[in-house]
């Protein structure tokens, strides 16, 4: 008897999910993600109290064995975010035990000033598990600031058209769609903040009502110094194929990837995409990339972009005036030109040829200029809709193409910006943009200035 009790009594005390495995465990989470979007300011002033709500991410062992896992916190931003495990307070445990077929609880807090000026609107970390060599993590995100956060969403136009007004930043976490039928409005002085790989995509309609004095600024959430003129921090806007009627005007895009896409606007009609008064910088590949669109672009400024200012690809309706194009980036191995226009058909993964669209162009009193020795070019392929009546006509272009010297062209010659380095593409006195451009009636320039509108200034600006 004495026997089969003390036998009992180890099986008991060896039981399967108390004996430790070795092999590489892949832990469950209840989340993939915690987020925090509780206003921070709100739980008052003690800065070494949590500023946030206690949440929790539940931890399991799917194996029929125990496991010890190693749990700790990357560290992203130091501080900002504090763990709980198995009762012990801190930011890295080791040796974590887990019984087979059970769970642990890790509780998460956030510590943030929120009124810190270097605080970005979005801090992010992530809880590391190391376990018999497989590596797995979990993701903290906090909205650490008073704004409007959307968060992979689909904006609601059910109960009518959407304003937002400048009242508070708008933060977007992933990505936005504006749908089909719904159209959003942007009042001047709006700050757009779009975190790292989000994308503003539009398959209704984006108006833009920015000022000079008060832009709409789209830009990432990286307020710190070192990140204010940082490209590649977001993708950009998109506007989908079937969208038509946007209106962007006086706003400042930047530190992105791709500016402005415009896929497949309609072809007749009002233009898909009117462009007045605006800034496209510091983008990592292209400031307006368009494909088969039918866009008016007046007033702007593209520059300081990684590989292209413009492109129209597929064809496209292009009406292009007093606009400055500058490809004179600091990024080394560019090849391209860096504006492009092509009537080359749509083909498919066997090279045939799937559509084509024709290709119309009216390029008025541009500055299209940069560090290569070709920053123009047309691709009029053979294959496409032949290109008809382009116009071209008093801008200043860097090219080898001497056969562009015609029309009031001005080519390779420095149009004299005043400073580069510092982003400012106006034009000093002596430009040869003076008095060079043609009369198409446009009586201001980016600055909101008044235009010598008998012999205007080539590009975005007016020579003072």
């Amino acid at each position: 008897m004495f026997v089969l009790f003390f036998v009992g009594f180890l099986t008991q005390a060896c039981r399967k999910n108390d004996l430790f495995t070795k092999d590489a465990v892949s832990l469950q989470f209840s989340t993939d993600t915690v987020f925090f979007d509780t206003i921070f300011s709100k739980l008052g002033n003690n800065p070494n109290s949590p500023r946030s709500i206690t949440l929790q991410v539940r931890v399991t062992n799917p194996a029929a064995n125990a496991i010890k896992t190693n749990i700790s916190l990357l560290g992203n931003f130091y501080g900002i975010f504090k763990l709980n495990v198995d009762g012990r307070a801190g930011s890295v445990f080791n040796d974590i035990e887990i019984r087979g077929n059970d769970s642990i609880y890790i509780f998460v807090q956030a510590y943030i000033d929120p009124v810190g000026s270097n605080t970005p609107f979005i801090v992010t970390d992530q809880i590391l598990f190391e376990t018999n060599g497989n590596k797995q993590d979990v993701d903290l995100v906090a909205w650490t600031q008073d704004a409007d956060y959307y968060q992979n969403a689909i904006l609601d136009c059910s109960s009518g058209n959407l304003l937002w007004t400048s009242d508070k930043p708008i933060v977007i976490y992933d990505s936005i769609l504006i749908p089909k039928g719904c159209t959003l409005t942007v009042e001047a002085g709006a700050q757009i903040h779009n975190y790292n790989l989000s994308c503003i995509l539009v398959q209704g309609t984006l108006v833009v009502n920015g000022t000079i004095d008060k832009p709409v600024v789209f830009q990432g959430t990286r307020l710190d110094d070192e990140y204010k003129e940082f490209p590649g921090q977001w993708i950009g806007i998109r506007f989908l194929p079937g969208s038509s009627g946007n209106i962007i005007q006086g706003a400042i895009i930047k530190n992105g990837y791709i500016g402005i896409e415009v896929d497949s606007m309609p072809s007749t009609g009002a233009y898909g995409l009117t462009l007045k008064s605006s800034i496209i910088r510091n983008m990592s590949a292209v400031g307006l990339l368009n494909y088969s669109a039918k866009v008016y672009a007046e007033n702007n400024l593209i520059a300081n972009t990684g590989l292209f200012t413009f492109i129209g690809e597929l064809g496209g309706t292009y009406t292009l005036i007093h606009n400055t194009f500058s490809s004179q980036s600091q990024v080394t191995g560019r090849k391209d030109p860096g504006f492009y226009l092509s009537n080359a058909p749509g083909r498919s993964a066997s090279g045939n040829i799937l559509f084509s669209f024709p290709l119309q162009m009216k390029v008025q009193n541009n500055i299209i200029y940069g560090n290569l020795d070709d920053e123009f070019f047309i691709n009029n392929d053979a294959n496409g809709i032949p290109i008809s009546n382009p116009i071209l006509e008093n801008c200043l272009i860097k090219t080898k193409n001497a056969s562009l010297n015609t029309n009031g062209n001005v080519l390779n010659i420095d149009p004299k910006f005043i400073n580069v380095s510092k982003a400012d593409f106006d034009l000093q006195a002596n430009s040869p943009c003076r008095n060079a451009g043609a009369n198409v009636g446009i009586i201001l320039d980016l600055k909101n200035r008044n235009r010598n509108t008998a012999s205007p200034s080539i590009g975005a600006y007016e020579v003072q």
